[in-house]
């Protein structure tokens, strides 16, 4: 078969299905059936608009493949195969790869939890602020009360989420609370925001009052109570006083009293420290499960709690008896006290009223992980064949110390790292030659799966180094160095002890173009302008020209006259200069000179005068020192001659006869003057071979030949006869 991809290069924004169209040609004798599969990336991100093509032989037609990436996949440069196969033999296939760009997409959510607290004067919600996007999100948290009543502070007020991860920030609010009255319910506004997206909230405080109306009626009630109880006492104060009853009762009638039961006295107590095998760490968030184990040796749940953020934990008013310890959490093997596998393997252990367990910490495994990213160096797109990522766990006090493990990484700059310890925090170390090593630091938790960001490698620092020299070779100190590339700039000197005129430029940002400035006084000023690939340090070697000099000088032409506008060219190994006579008398100087400053010296010089009308010609220029040379003259021949004459009728100059000359291209016409009777002249005539034709009616034509030399005047005159 043959295939053709639409394109190479395919750009994708997550959630936002694209198709890739893939033409197909039957080369087959029989009728074929063609589907597509995209290789690198996950299969449901891709569906085929028809699932197979039927084909007759030398027929094409469309594979459309739908590509619908979810909202979290990271951004960056996918090398991607699509991979066109026969469903009748599946030896016929064609790959084709192609770049998928996938686009930043920024999105957020907040979670408020909880959204409403009844409370009094303070509270503290928790906002779970959730990267639905493929990049990591800066966000900052703008809180305010609509009564203004409140003030509202977020912990911390900026936040950066990676992509698919989830941050928390509380929200503190605080404010008075009424005296009396109904609970007061206040709206807080929650603004997460960032220049793309802005993402509202909302929480609710309500505050009770100090006083609530129940208790108020309370104390109007037991102030009518202690009020009657006041009259009852004086009452009664008044019977007692009276004269004893004749009938008695018993002494101890009314020395009964009441019976306590102490619940501490039977009460009993679990707790312990949970800690993580890999790390020594306490571990939060682990769900501890007590089992009263009756004598039938059933499995009875008699209380459960979570580890808090220490790793310690504490099971509370439990009944004496027999009991067994479940600890688990997602991304850990679950263990039973003290490292059990089950229930029926798991220690036993007594607790008897009134007493505290003995601690019943446990450590526990995390269940294996890994980490996946890709690298991306920018001149390249991340098929730099050198890029190295290296993985090593942080240290744990008191172990020997863990070994940096290499990550494979393809070709598009990909790597993955499986079989990882949990939960570990490792160091991830990107190294390419040309670009600076980037080192960062990755936290997994049990029995995590992490994506990292893409790595986008920076070039590495380079510079300039060099030695200034005179013409001679040696070396020169004090000179002034200056770096330019933009809006950058630096400077430094040469040194004049130790290894005189060398220099040394260092950290300069890559790759980059750099303009590098030498100057000295009495010495000519060079510019050169150097191109710095990644991470390149390049030698540079510059030599000055000692000094600055003046040439100058007068150009004429062959009769002593002053020539104006005439080009003079200045040329002294690598410096060039041009200027031009001068056309007029006057205050500026003398017609036909030029000046010539800046030369720089010693040196050995060329001047080259040219003009269209007249013939170049170079002299030589020496100068020693910064004296000006003058002198420096030159004499120009005319590039053009002339040709002139006089015509005559048997020895009698005559008028009015026609002249051309010419020489095969358009010809030049004059005609004989009446005074100086019969003469003619052609002037700025280029040097050659030409005819010159005369003929006036009556008289009879002839044609002669002349040579025109350079700044010559060649005369030809001619006797024409009367007749035909």
């Amino acid at each position: 078969m043959r295939t053709a991809v639409a394109t190479s290069h395919l750009r994708v924004t997550p959630g936002k299905p694209v198709v890739l169209d893939v033409e197909v040609t039957n080369t087959a004798d029989i009728i074929d059936g063609v589907t597509a599969t995209i290789q690198g990336l996950d299969s449901a991100w891709v569906s085929l608009m028809v699932p197979v093509v039927s084909l007759f032989p030398e027929a094409t037609s469309t594979l459309s493949l739908k590509i619908d990436l979810p909202t979290n996949c990271l951004a960056g440069e996918y090398l991607v195969s699509v991979r066109v196969v026969s469903i009748i033999d599946p030896e016929r296939f064609s790959d084709h790869e192609f770049w998928l760009s996938v686009e930043p997409l920024l999105a957020a959510s907040v979670t408020m939890h909880p959204s409403v607290i009844v409370g009094g004067s303070n509270a503290v919600f928790v906002a779970s602020i959730a990267n639905e996007g493929n990049v990591i999100a800066d966000l900052v948290i703008n809180t305010i009360d609509e009564t203004r009543q409140l003030t509202c502070v977020a912990y911390p007020a900026t936040v950066s989420v990676p992509a698919g991860e989830t941050h928390s920030v509380e929200i503190h609010v605080d404010g008075p609370r009424p005296w009396f009255g109904q609970p007061v319910s206040r709206n807080v506004n929650i603004t997460v925001s960032n220049a793309d997206l802005s993402i509202p909230a909302l929480a609710t405080f309500t505050q009770k009052p100090r006083i609530p109306r129940g208790l108020l009626t309370i104390l109007i009630l037991a102030a009518i109570i202690a009020l009657w109880a006041t009259v009852f006492l004086l009452v009664v104060s008044l019977l007692r006083n009276q004269p004893d009853p004749t009938k008695d009762v018993a002494k101890d009638f009314n020395a009964g009293g009441s019976g306590e039961v102490n619940l501490d006295a039977v009460a009993v107590s679990i707790s312990g420290l949970v800690l993580a095998e890999s790390t020594q760490q306490p571990l939060p968030l682990i769900t501890v499960e007590a089992f009263r184990v009756p004598p039938s040796g059933d499995q009875i749940l008699a209380a459960s709690t979570g580890t808090a953020e220490d790793g310690t934990y504490s099971l509370e008013s439990l009944l004496p008896g027999r009991y067994k310890l479940r600890f688990s959490a997602t991304g850990f093997v679950e263990v039973w006290y003290p490292a059990a596998t089950d229930f029926g393997s798991a220690a036993e252990f007594p607790i008897l009223a009134g007493e505290a367990a003995p601690d019943k910490g446990v450590q526990m495994v995390g269940v294996r992980g890994s980490m996946a990213g890709q690298v991306i160096a920018p001149e390249n797109r991340g098929a730099a064949a050198d890029i190295s990522v290296t993985i090593v766990q942080d240290p744990i006090p008191g172990q020997p110390l863990p070994t940096e493990v290499p990550a494979q990484v393809d070709g598009t700059g990909a790597f993955r790292l499986g079989d990882m310890i949990t939960p570990a925090t490792y160091k991830i170390q990107v190294k390419a030659t040309g670009f600076e090593t980037t080192t960062f630091v990755e936290t997994l938790a049990g029995g995590e799966n992490k994506v990292l960001n893409t790595v986008i490698l920076g070039a590495a620092a380079g510079g300039f180094t060099g030695v200034v020299t005179d013409s001679q070779g040696a070396g020169l100190g004090a000179v002034d160095i200056v770096v330019r590339s933009g809006d950058f700039e630096i400077a430094t000197k040469t040194p004049t002890s130790g290894n005189v005129g060398a220099f040394k430029i260092e950290a300069l940002e890559t790759p980059r173009t750099y303009t590098l400035t030498f100057s000295l006084d009495g010495f000519t000023d060079q510019t050169i302008a150097v191109d710095l690939g990644s991470g390149e340090t390049k030698p540079v070697a510059v030599t000055l020209l000692g000094g600055q000099g003046t040439v100058s000088g007068l150009v004429t032409d062959t009769k002593g006259t002053p020539l104006g506008g005439v080009t003079a060219n200045v040329g002294c190994g690598t410096f060039t200069a041009t200027t031009a006579t001068l056309t007029d008398s006057g205050a500026a100087g003398q017609a036909g000179t030029y000046t010539v400053s800046g030369v720089p010296t010693p040196s050995s010089c060329t001047i080259t005068f040219t003009s269209r009308e007249f013939v170049s010609q170079t002299v030589r220029a020496d100068l020693a020192g910064s004296q000006p040379v003058t002198g420096l003259n030159a004499i120009l021949p005319r590039a053009l001659g002339s040709v002139e004459g006089t015509v005559l009728n048997n020895g009698t100059p005559i008028a009015d006869v026609i002249v051309e000359l010419t020489s095969g291209t358009a010809p030049r016409t004059t005609v004989t003057a009446t005074a100086p009777l019969g003469a003619f002249r052609f002037a700025d005539v280029a040097p050659g071979d030409y005819t010159i034709t005369f003929r006036k009616a009556g008289l009879s034509t002839r044609v002669a030949i002349v040579t025109v030399t350079p700044d010559t005047v060649t005369t030809r005159s001619i006797d024409l006869p009367t007749g035909p």
